[in-house]
């Protein structure tokens, strides 16, 4: 019992360790031109755009590799998690364009919105004729693609509070599961 006990204190004292280490800084795209329009300045200030000629490859693997957490010279993995290109419109910013959503993800903590609105590539605009597909450009020089990132984040109080309420929740789940598992036996002795 003492054993289990050590375990569950040593992943609590680790999970709190994770949960209060200093969050990454909040990327730019490297080789991106920075966009000044207001839905990527003054009306939203938490976001940024960037126009880049890069992939989505290259753009989610420059951020990624930006956006992380070190801990004692180990940089602890990050989660990518795929989104249909529609939901950028509830996650991101409404009237956003969209061929690509992903996020990266660091659990219990903070995450990284990364959509991507790439014109020629999507299937939006399969079929048409080139003159109907729109060209993307910031002050006169033309990109392939628009990048769009939006941080979410959580106070650090608020990430203890759900970590500390975790382990009784988890408790009372197991005596709830180790209850139903036994009632059987238990009604079969009675008979």
């Amino acid at each position: 019992m003492k054993l289990k006990l050590f375990f569950v204190f040593i992943i609590f004292l680790l999970g709190l360790i994770y949960l209060i280490a200093p969050s990454p800084s909040y990327p730019d795209l490297t080789g991106g031109a920075r966009s000044d329009e207001p839905g990527d300045t003054w009306q939203h200030p938490d976001q940024k755009g960037f126009y880049t000629n890069a992939n989505r490859q290259t753009v989610l693997k420059d951020i990624q590799s930006q956006f992380v957490i070190r801990l004692a010279g180990f940089s602890l993995p990050s989660f990518r998690l795929n989104y249909r290109p529609e939901e950028a419109q509830t996650l991101v910013r409404d009237q956003l364009e969209s061929y690509y959503l992903e996020e990266i993800i660091y659990p219990f903590r903070e995450s990284i919105f990364i959509n991507g609105w790439e014109p020629k590539s999507s299937p939006k605009m399969a079929g048409k004729p080139a003159k109907e597909i729109p060209d993307i450009s910031l002050h006169g020089i033309a990109y392939s693609a628009k990048i769009t990132l939006r941080p979410v984040s959580s106070p650090v109080w608020a990430r203890i509070l759900v970590w500390i309420l975790l382990f009784p929740a988890t408790y009372l789940v197991y005596l709830s599961y180790k209850n139903v598992l036994s009632f059987p036996r238990r009604r079969e002795s009675i008979q």
